[in-house]
């Protein structure tokens, strides 16, 4: 088995064989329907981003293929023996870092470079690609559209409250009924919890008096998942039922490397409270030069000359966190929902 990584841009096709560590810049977009690729054998995979194997619309570029040619490139691919995996979009930025691509190198050589390292060097994500199934755009947009407004509602509701302290500055009146929840009963969840560890995450603390909410965007975020700013439970459109947690990690959480742009809920559990609860940095390179024992809000978990083995220790660590995270989302269910604390 043969790994070939392609990028599709400009109407052209950019090819990497990393068994032979061979690049073939430029050619021509048909080449890639009829696989006409050097060295391609059966046996072989070919791993393109899932945005470029998309039905073609007038809204993008990046998605250059018809009906048609998406359908020919799945027939040509079965006949030749040939699978075709799809790479998350927008991952690529990771797998640049991790093959220590500088920002200022923008070739299509790097990316195709980038994407087959990580993939020949990180055997969980190699399995974890999606085979390449041609659908029609219209079929994508009904099987994800509840999705999106799900995801769309979920932040138009919690913008409100990022910009106001989710109801817990003391210099600005507002209120709803998720902050009055959390103040509520925030005291009993330490309990139903018990465990301080959980506590913690969440963005409570003990003190000497006993425990105060500490991180409001993180207990405010997680209870926000389950219950809306006007006390209605928050449903999926297109069951009318509380989403899973398998649902809420992927999509409102951000865990899902298909999906982007998930908004403020993922923002602050990805870039905030995983990343601080966590017991992984990257050394000295997620420390805030003025404060080593603070987290830089502008870096990433990703960077740049990261190893292999240093990935793997920050994937632990992140999988702990979503442990963590799903115990507690489970207890805050139990409260709101089976108990009726609302």
């Amino acid at each position: 088995m043969n790994l070939f990584t392609a990028d599709v841009g400009q109407g052209k096709v950019h090819i990497y064989d990393s068994g032979n560590d061979e690049f073939h810049p430029k050619l021509p977009e048909q080449n890639l329907i009829d696989l006409d690729i050097p060295k391609l054998e059966s046996g072989d995979i070919l791993v393109v981003e899932c945005a470029h194997l998309r039905e073609s619309h007038r809204f993008t570029m990046a998605q250059p293929f018809d009906w048609e040619q998406l359908n020919n490139l799945k027939q040509n691919a079965e006949e030749r023996g040939v699978t075709i995996l799809l790479f998350p979009q927008k991952s690529t930025p990771k797998t640049r870092k991790l093959a220590n691509v500088s920002e200022d190198n923008k070739s299509d050589e790097a990316d195709t470079k980038a994407i087959a390292n990580f993939l020949l060097n990180d055997n969980r994500a190699f399995s974890s690609l999606k085979k390449f199934n041609p659908k029609k755009l219209k079929n994508f947009q009904q099987e994800n559209n509840f999705i999106f407004d799900y995801i769309q509602q979920c932040n138009e509701d919690i913008n409100p409250a990022k910009t106001v302290g989710y109801g817990f500055n003391k210099k600005i009146d507002y209120e709803d009924e998720i902050s009055k929840w959390i103040k509520k009963y925030y005291v009993q969840l330490v309990s139903e919890l018990g465990d301080e560890e959980l506590v913690s995450a969440i963005g409570i603390k003990k003190t000497k008096k006993g425990y105060k909410v500490d991180k409001e965007n993180r207990i405010y975020t997680l209870v926000h998942s389950i219950l809306r700013p006007n006390g209605e439970i928050r449903v999926r459109s297109d069951i009318n039922k509380l989403p899973n947690w398998k649902f809420i990690k992927a999509h409102y959480l951000g865990c899902k490397p298909y999906h982007m742009k998930q908004g403020v809920c993922a923002s602050n559990y990805k870039h905030w409270m995983r990343r601080a609860v966590s017991e992984y940095a990257f050394p000295d390179k997620l420390r805030d030069k003025d404060d080593p024992k603070k987290l830089s809000a502008n870096s990433s978990d990703f960077q740049l000359a990261m190893t292999f083995e240093e990935l793997d220790q920050l994937k632990k660590a992140r999988t702990k966190v979503d442990k963590m995270t799903q115990k507690i989302w489970y207890v805050l269910r139990k409260m709101i929902i089976e108990d009726g604390l609302r």
